[in-house]
């Protein structure tokens, strides 16, 4: 089992995930990601009812009233559908495609290395993987394409210049791009662009071998799920 900072809670590491999802989760993913967005829905419900990250009253008020918004609209769209058959499949069918969303931001990160805590080695030069920008230059992979294939993407397939450059605006990031990888080149930092093709292989054998090693039950299986995958 482990402990999810972000939920706050142990997260069991029960039969089903020993058994069926961890050990063939390379089979899952893709799949997973074509209903990932009604999770999505459920987690953005969970956190306007929790206590969340300090936002004030007004700023919650109108993240209401635009999941409010949006179900309405969603639902009208839905209703103007003939038959129940085919509203359900009209859903399915474009969160299925939305889910390539999903796959776009979890290429960038799911196989990029995991730096867990700042007393993770003893060398102060290398903790949490070092500095801010070498730590992120190391842990995010970017998707390389033609600029006519900036509609597919937008803009989300330069992870690494946004999280170096987190306000830098999406229409600026192409153009930045070159001197990232310039600048990278200049320290001997591992900046990483490969085709959309290569991020799902490399994902997919990513999480492949971290489900070869989920499959072995021992005290490592954290560093199996996570470091690794």
């Amino acid at each position: 089992s482990l402990f999810n900072k972000y939920h706050g809670r142990v997260m069991k590491f029960d039969w089903p995930a020993r058994n069926i999802f961890v050990p063939y989760q390379h089979f899952w993913f893709y799949p997973i990601m074509c209903v990932a967005r009604f999770n999505l829905y459920i987690q953005s419900v969970l956190f306007m009812l929790s206590s969340n990250d300090g936002h004030d009253n007004l700023r919650n008020w109108m993240d209401l009233y635009a999941y409010a918004g949006f179900y309405t609209w969603l639902s009208v769209l839905v209703s103007c559908i003939p038959t129940w058959g085919e509203r359900t499949m009209f859903v399915l069918i474009s969160h299925a495609v939305a889910g390539l969303l999903n796959v776009q931001i979890c290429l960038s990160h799911f196989s990029r290395p995991v730096f867990e805590s700042p007393d993770d080695t003893k060398n102060s030069a290398d903790k949490y993987g070092g500095d801010f920008y070498t730590r992120n230059v190391i842990s995010s992979l970017d998707v390389a394409c033609p600029t006519w294939m900036d509609w597919f993407h937008g803009g989300l397939q330069f992870q690494t210049l946004h999280h170096l450059y987190p306000r830098l605006g999406r229409e600026h990031l192409r153009k930045t791009e070159p001197l990232i990888a310039s600048l990278c080149k200049k320290h001997s930092l591992p900046y990483t662009a490969k085709s959309f093709l290569d991020c799902n292989i490399e994902i997919y054998e990513h999480l492949k071998g971290a489900a070869m090693h989920a499959r072995s039950w021992s005290p490592m299986i954290y560093e199996s799920m996570c470091a690794h995958g």
